[in-house]
């Protein structure tokens, strides 16, 4: 209200600018975790038939080519999905050990307070808002940025 020389009103109608002006862009800086979360939930369910299901089994067997078991051996879900851990078991338990080893570098990044992407999120943020209202007082737009969510909308429930 000061720097401006405004009412209440308009002052406030001016800070929504800045906290739409801080959201604009956030869809783009958080776009590599949303491909993660949807890539990870695709192959996390994609995995269950691709273990259990006989049809999905038969159809990734054409690349892997082991000998299908006899028809007694398919009767439950379970039967194929002893054939199939031959051939998922490597793959599954080599992704889930990469990932248990990537939540463990996170943790120890974390513990060290290095957060690379996120704090580099924050920071062009910051920046940005600052370029955008000169006249405003730096540390405060940059606080406001630094601090403001990075949840996605589609995550909120709600615009705000």
């Amino acid at each position: 209200m000061a720097v401006d020389v405004v009412e209440y009103d308009i002052a406030l109608k001016t800070t929504e600018k800045i906290k739409d002006d801080n959201k604009s862009v956030l869809w783009f800086a958080t776009l590599p975790q949303q491909i993660g979360f949807a890539v990870a939930g695709v192959a996390g369910f994609a995995s269950i038939p691709m273990v259990f299901h006989l049809s999905t089994v038969r159809l990734c067997n054409l690349w892997v080519t082991t000998d299908e078991p006899e028809k007694a051996d398919l009767e439950s879900v379970w039967e194929v999905g002893s054939w199939a851990w031959n051939w998922m078991e490597p793959s599954l338990g080599t992704a889930s050990f990469v990932l248990l080893a990537l939540q463990f570098m996170r943790a120890q990044a974390l513990n060290m307070d290095v957060r690379p992407y996120t704090e580099w999120v924050r920071e062009q943020r910051a920046a940005r808002l600052v370029k955008l209202y000169p006249q405003y007082d730096v540390d405060a737009l940059e606080d406001f940025a630094r601090s403001a969510s990075l949840k996605p909308m589609w995550l909120r429930g709600k615009k705000g």
